[in-house]
């Protein structure tokens, strides 16, 4: 909705070129919508028994704050992983983008007070990056977040030319622990 209000209003502007991009753009046919995105997001939100983990683009911001959202309206609690996300999570609430009741938002040293069936974390680094949450996390080296069997781990991204090994790395890192891996494919 956040996109759907923002290019509206671009719209009505006096504009001479639209120049986006998009990642696969060389791949024939059509990408899922956002709302389609959103949807099976949710759906897997809520079939998954044991805990969910979704790494996905800090900068999403729509998908974050549905994500969210989401998760409320399930029950969940929501921890939020890597200095970006946490940063742009914290710049929605304050946009009055993202309201959510207390207690949603939790910190990741809070998620084992609660039911694995009840927590999903927001994590950096679908991508493979390095030094992001989600790489840590595949590398034992979080300080709080430390994969079990049971978990999922839904890549929210598209793999962008360029990082398929580190993604691959970082899914066998992911399955080496005993999650369950669910990606775009």
């Amino acid at each position: 909705w956040f996109s759907v209000v923002v290019f509206e209003k671009l719209g009505q502007e006096k504009n001479l070129l639209l120049m986006p991009d998009s990642t696969n753009v060389e791949r024939p046919g059509f990408s899922f919508s956002e709302k389609e995105v959103q949807e099976n997001v949710k759906a897997i939100i809520e079939k998954v028994k044991g805990r969910v983990i979704i790494g996905s683009f800090s900068s999403l911001f729509e998908r974050l704050i549905y994500i969210i959202m989401a998760c409320e309206e399930l029950g969940k609690k929501v921890a939020v992983e890597g200095r970006s996300m946490k940063t742009n999570i914290e710049i929605a609430k304050e946009l009055g983008l993202l309201k959510v009741k207390t207690g949603t938002l939790i910190s990741t040293e809070e998620i084992d007070d609660y039911p694995d069936d009840r927590i999903v974390i927001l994590a950096t680094g679908a991508q493979g990056d390095d030094f992001a949450a989600l790489m840590r996390i595949s590398q034992k080296e979080h300080k709080a977040v430390k994969i079990r069997k049971g978990d999922t781990v839904l890549l929210s991204s598209s793999v962008i030319p360029g990082n398929e090994k580190s993604v691959q790395k970082l899914k066998d890192n992911l399955s080496r622990l005993g999650a369950k891996i669910i990606h775009y494919g």
